[in-house]
């Protein structure tokens, strides 16, 4: 899924608590995600993000033939990771208050005379089945943007965006966009690259390179994030 980072945020939390009673509002106060929460969870998301960066530029030195490890320290690509972290971390707040909004208003229409105990005690087992699947898709999804990006800046920074093919992999898919690329399949690393993988929410795939490899003496040079 590309991911427009200037665009505003697709869903409006505070539009929908003016659809909640006076007691919706108070308990959507007391339980909705703030800037505390946001800046939180982008510091988890950005430890998340770099050690998938890291990792995934480890696989593609492995795929040219080298021995090398990925260390992104400080510098422009973690800005780079940071300001994605934020975006992400923002994304989620933004869409965990949305719900939590539309859950009150399911109670109310349930139970019109739901009290805020009432609420709490439903809204518990709510938060408990939403993360069951979100916290899934979330990790999915801010690791597949960081190896997305570390494929782009591997293949950019050493020159290899006309060694090799790419595929992308698993080799199943439910999205009509997903089983394109795969009925395509081996495609130049510079197609891939101008395609990035992550079409919709959820999305499992990611592309597999096959680099030519390089000569043993040339690993040394090789750009891993510094």
């Amino acid at each position: 899924m590309v991911i427009n980072w200037k665009a505003p945020m697709p869903r409006d939390w505070r539009a929908q608590i003016e659809n909640l009673t006076p007691v919706g509002r108070l308990v959507h106060l007391a339980a909705r995600y703030d800037a505390f929460d946001v800046e939180g969870i982008r510091g988890d998301l950005l430890r998340n993000m770099r050690a998938a960066y890291n990792d995934e530029l480890n696989i593609q030195a492995r795929r040219v033939g080298c021995d090398r490890t990925g260390g992104v320290r400080e510098g422009s690509i973690l800005s780079k990771l940071n300001d994605r972290a934020r975006w992400h971390a923002a994304s989620i707040v933004n869409t965990y208050n949305y719900d939590l909004a539309i859950a009150i208003q399911h109670i109310r229409q349930e139970t019109p005379t739901a009290n805020r105990y009432t609420y709490v005690a439903r809204l518990s087992v709510w938060d408990a089945n939403r993360a069951g699947w979100k916290d899934d898709q979330i990790t999915l999804m801010i690791e597949g943007d960081a190896r997305i990006m570390a494929q782009q800046d591997f293949t950019a920074m050493n020159g290899l965006l006309d060694s090799g093919m790419a595929r992308l992999e698993p080799r199943t898919a439910v999205c009509p966009i997903c089983q394109g690329w795969i009925d395509r399949g081996d495609v130049p690393i510079r197609v891939a690259m101008e395609h990035p993988a992550k079409w919709h929410v959820g999305c499992p795939h990611l592309w597999t390179f096959f680099y030519n490899k390089l000569p043993p003496d040339q690993c040394r040079d090789l750009w891993m994030g510094e």
